[in-house]
């Protein structure tokens, strides 16, 4: 269990939205997957709202979204002044097209992540290039075809996206946040740093009770682990007193929540390391091995292959691990 504790603030019921501090609103949005939430973050400003990470697409989340709005005296045609995305999940991006589509606000995205989500979720995406991926790291093509079929391509990418640069100065309800670059989750994640009221809005980049999944997949540049752990690293030093995450409970302590998170991965590493048991293994048996059998779907499969590709990729580059096939893949421990 982590050693950081919730906070106080955010315990409203899933659908409902509450005040976390001056002019800053938490809405619990519905996803349909064991998640159960996502949280987006509604910043009251003069000019109007700003919203950050509008959720998963579905009608559930739609009708959320026309309760809460009601209540908080939002009006979404006319009172929404920008929607900020921190990544390209489908839980985050989902329904950042359909209001933008109901407020004509501009949607804004790190400018990496803008072209990495039209490549993701083009809708004329060949999904066998993704089964050639999960075959080529051991999956038999009988299971890798189901776990490709998953792939939700039904996300609308915003038409027009403002690109943010890391460093920039952005303007949250009548205060003004650094966006910080901070890859690993996806490669151009961000966060943002409200010096003033002393927030870290942190997507997914940090999470309490779960950890954030870093994978290795077809479309992300290589090292997402090592990439991660540096990222998030280099928040230690921020002066936050409370951190908005884009699941779970909301918390106040940055640095332990860090060293947590950089201990288990240094754990995770370990139970890859020794799922070998000395012999040379695929990425998918290394999978099997370390994640439940009887309690993954073909959704969750393909998360679990990739976070293995992480670590064994960390693993390599930490000496105590090689590659010695490249098709299919096939790695052996060295120590």
């Amino acid at each position: 269990m982590s050693g950081v504790v919730p906070s106080r603030l955010g315990g409203q019921p899933v659908g409902e939205a509450a005040r976390i501090a001056g002019g800053v609103y938490q809405l619990k949005l519905p996803v349909p997957f064991p998640l159960r939430f996502v949280s987006s973050y509604l910043f009251a400003g003069e000019g109007g709202w700003t919203v950050l990470d509008p959720g998963y697409d579905y009608p559930d989340a739609r009708k959320a979204w026309e309760a809460a709005a009601a209540g908080l005296g939002l009006d979404l045609e006319r009172g929404v002044e920008k929607i900020v995305v921190t990544h390209l999940h489908p839980d985050h991006i989902g329904l950042a097209r359909w209001m933008q589509e109901r407020s004509g606000a501009p949607v804004l995205m790190l400018a990496g992540e803008v072209e990495a989500a039209r490549r993701v979720w083009d809708p004329e995406r060949d999904l066998e290039d993704f089964v050639r991926f999960l075959v080529r790291n051991g999956m038999d093509e009988g299971t890798a075809r189901p776990t490709a079929g998953t792939t939700d391509l039904g996300v609308r990418v915003p038409e027009e996206v403002v690109p943010v640069r890391p460093g920039e100065k952005l303007r949250l309800g009548e205060v003004v946040a650094r966006a910080i670059h901070t890859p690993g989750h996806s490669d151009h994640h961000f966060v943002l740093y409200d010096p003033e009221r002393g927030m870290l809005v942190a997507g997914d980049q940090l999470l309490l009770k779960i950890t954030p999944n870093i994978g290795l997949w077809p479309y992300t540049a290589p090292r997402p682990l090592r990439r991660y752990l540096r990222s998030i690293g280099g928040l230690r030093g921020l002066d936050v007193g409370l951190v908005l995450p884009g699941h779970g409970p909301l918390f106040h302590d940055l640095g332990g929540r860090v060293d947590e998170l950089v201990a288990h991965h240094a754990e995770r590493l370990e139970v890859m390391h020794a799922a070998f048991g000395g012999r040379p293994a695929t990425p998918y048996e290394i999978a099997r091995r370390v994640f439940p059998a009887d309690q993954l779907s073909p959704h969750q499969l393909r998360f679990a292959l990739a976070e293995t590709l992480a670590h064994l990729e960390h693993l390599v580059d930490e000496g105590r691990a090689e590659l010695l096939e490249e098709e299919p893949a096939t790695y052996a421990p060295l120590f």
